[in-house]
């Protein structure tokens, strides 16, 4: 079976893509990351650098143009808070998948992203949050879910305490789901 070859779409500081990085490292995933496509000065590029992944800077609207010339099976988002085009979700079809940090369709949406998903999970008392993967639509948050982790939520928990924690069940659950896509040979 041929590698999965993903492109990581991301302008974020790059953790869980680190976190990707390493299992791929490790030879844990039938994976090979072909490009970082991100914005300039970025973290992310550093992950990028070390791992020797190209690095592909978004400019003027040429996503389509990238990713049309990387031709990945799977591409990651992880940060990437601009919406995606309509004609790029249209070729890419089941093939962009995004990290939210909360059991979607709870505290998902435009506007829901770091630090305030946490926030408002806090301020409406759940005591589980946790993580989705799930496909990338024309609408924030609302694709298809493909993978959750659940992870409780402290009496004693600030938005930041919760945040730590969801983001490690993050990079323990992002590669798994990469992992699934490989084993299942979706890009065959």
């Amino acid at each position: 079976m041929s590698k999965l070859k993903f492109s990581m779409l991301s302008a974020s500081r790059g953790s869980n893509f680190e976190a990707i990085m390493r299992h791929v490292a490790a030879n844990e995933l039938n994976a090979e990351c072909i490009s970082l496509v991100t914005i300039p000065d970025n973290k992310s590029i550093e992950v990028a650098n070390k791992y020797g992944v190209p690095v592909r800077i978004i400019e003027n609207g040429n996503l389509l143009s990238i990713l049309q010339s990387d031709n990945p099976d799977l591409i990651a988002m992880s940060g990437y808070m601009r919406k995606i085009p309509e004609d790029v979700l249209e070729i890419f079809e089941n093939r962009i998948i995004n990290i939210h940090p909360s059991l979607l369709p709870a505290f998902g949406g435009k506007g829901c992203y770091g630090i305030h998903v946490h926030e408002k999970a806090i301020e409406a008392g759940v005591k589980i949050t946790g993580v989705t993967v799930h496909f990338v639509s024309k609408d924030y948050d609302s694709g298809k879910i493909i993978a959750q982790s659940a992870v409780h939520v402290l009496p004693s928990d600030t938005p930041e305490t919760l945040a730590a924690r969801v983001l490690q069940e993050e990079h323990n659950t992002y590669w798994q789901v990469i992992r699934d896509f490989s084993k299942l040979n979706v890009h065959a």
